[in-house]
């Protein structure tokens, strides 16, 4: 089965990118595919220049552990430069993508979840 995950809020502030971080590596434990859209806020989960305080999740980190694990992790090119974030500062493996791409990720998926509040 295939998994694909919208994600539409700040990373830091709501609880919905560490929720499609779980689902993905849960599914890809399971030997499911996953997929991960970040899509408006969403996408600061993928700066690396991000230095999370003492005890707090880095974020960042634990995307590339998932990008490792073959989850596939797109990130809105709008929302990217809209929000001033820079390529070289974009976890390594994460595509900048579009919404063509997160149409196709909804078609070939067998389950869709989109996270957004």
């Amino acid at each position: 089965m295939k998994i694909a995950i919208q994600v539409m809020l700040h990373p830091y502030t709501n609880q919905d990118v560490d929720t499609a971080i779980r689902i993905a590596k849960e599914a890809v434990k399971k030997g499911h595919e996953a997929a991960i859209f970040l899509f408006c806020d969403s996408v600061l989960a993928i700066n690396t220049a991000a230095r999370p305080v003492r005890g707090d999740r880095n974020i960042p980190q634990l995307i590339k552990e998932l990008i490792d694990m073959g989850v596939e992790v797109h990130i809105c090119g709008i929302c990217f430069q809209y929000r001033g974030l820079e390529r070289d500062k974009v976890v390594e493996g994460a595509k900048l993508s579009g919404l063509p791409e997160l149409a196709s990720l909804i078609y070939e998926s067998d389950r869709f979840v989109n996270l957004m509040a």
